[in-house]
């Protein structure tokens, strides 16, 4: 390792006091191998050669602070993707009650809680958990809007109702799961199996409610309602990343 670009770089990590040290420890170990990449493409072996190339970049200050930036950027984008594509869902799902015939305010807080707090949290965190295998991703997404999902349970008039949660957490399901391109037959039998679910819990474990078929076709619309706002979501979201990693960077901002 070259002397001079190992102070180079602690001069960089030292600028980005703003980012958290594991962010700071990625940033710097990317700038380290493009910088080895540039060298052994130019042929450098020598500490002055290597000193010399970097002479030419911008001072370690300058180059932390525009990091610093680009991730703050970076990090602006990600919170306003993750709103918008929550709204989609809250809107989608709030939108369906008030059509049914629910209270305005039930229908504002259900649409609130399950946009903000289940979609756009739930778009917001999954990051953490890319490096997981497919199916280890969906049960940590499911947990997590489960969590989320705790509003869900007031949107109701009779107080507490924690079956509420799960619709949080069937949202999460579809989120993680739609995440990629699923067959058509499973996108059309997931509604149709959690509205099952829901009958079983509700009416038979429960006995919160009593059957009737004319409320299955209700139940029903809405877990697709569910499944459309997330698949339009999840491809607005990717629709908005692709713009903006296709975007020249001179002309972000």
């Amino acid at each position: 390792m070259f002397r001079a670009l190992e102070a180079h770089l602690a001069q960089v990590g030292s600028g980005l006091k703003g980012l958290t040290r594991r962010r700071r420890l990625t940033l710097v170990r990317e700038l380290k191998a493009h910088l080895l990449d540039e060298a052994e493409a130019r042929g450098i072996e020598s500490e002055a050669a290597m000193a010399a190339m970097l002479a030419e970049k911008e001072h370690p200050s300058l180059l932390a602070e525009e990091l610093a930036l680009s991730e703050g950027q970076d990090a602006n984008h990600r919170g306003g993707t993750a709103l918008a594509a929550g709204m989609i869902i809250g809107l989608a799902t709030g939108g369906h009650l008030w059509f049914e015939g629910w209270r305005w305010y039930i229908c504002l807080a259900f649409a609130t809680a399950q946009g903000l707090a289940v979609g756009a949290g739930y778009f917001w965190v999954r990051r953490h958990w890319l490096r997981l295998n497919p199916w280890s991703r969906t049960a940590v997404a499911v947990l997590i809007t489960s969590l989320l999902s705790i509003p869900l349970g007031f949107t109701t008039h009779h107080g507490f109702r924690p079956t509420r949660l799960l619709y949080g957490a069937f949202t999460g399901y579809l989120l993680e799961r739609h995440s990629q391109e699923r067959p058509i037959w499973q996108t059309l039998l997931e509604p149709v199996v959690f509205t099952a679910l829901m009958f079983i819990l509700e009416a038979g474990v429960l006995g919160r409610i009593r059957f009737q078929w004319w409320k299955v076709p209700l139940e029903l619309s809405f877990n697709a309602t569910i499944l459309l706002s997330v698949m339009l979501a999840t491809r607005f979201k990717r629709l908005l990343a692709e713009r903006r990693v296709l975007t020249p960077q001179q002309q972000q901002g």
